[in-house]
């Protein structure tokens, strides 16, 4: 009798990355690796602003356990209300002052 029996429910893709961080991807020339962290920048880090971590694409680091997720690589992004500038660990690889906070989450109103 199936009358009670359920299918397994697909799991969701995981979402994409969110347009900003798209953006940023792609005029850095990186693609999307899964997940992205945002928290605030802290005052000595040259705050006001957020701090967002993205992971990208590539090939999995042998030494990371198979449980860890992603590649390990990772940019981040300082994102203020006049400028974006983009990291890899502490050099700086883009600046874009056409993409601010405004662009993270919309405009105000």
């Amino acid at each position: 009798m199936g009358l009670l029996r359920r299918r397994a429910a697909e799991p969701d893709p995981p979402p994409g990355p969110t347009p900003f961080i798209a953006e940023v991807l792609r005029r850095i020339g990186e693609q999307y690796g899964g997940f992205d962290t945002a928290a605030p920048l802290a005052p000595d880090q040259g705050g006001p602003g957020m701090a967002i971590v993205i992971h990208i694409a590539g090939v999995p680091d042998p030494a990371r356990e198979p449980f860890m997720h992603g590649t390990g690589i990772v940019r981040t992004a300082r994102v203020f209300a006049d400028r974006t500038e983009v990291s890899d660990g502490d050099r700086l690889i883009a600046r874009f002052d056409d993409l601010t906070t405004a662009d993270v989450f919309g405009e105000r109103e």
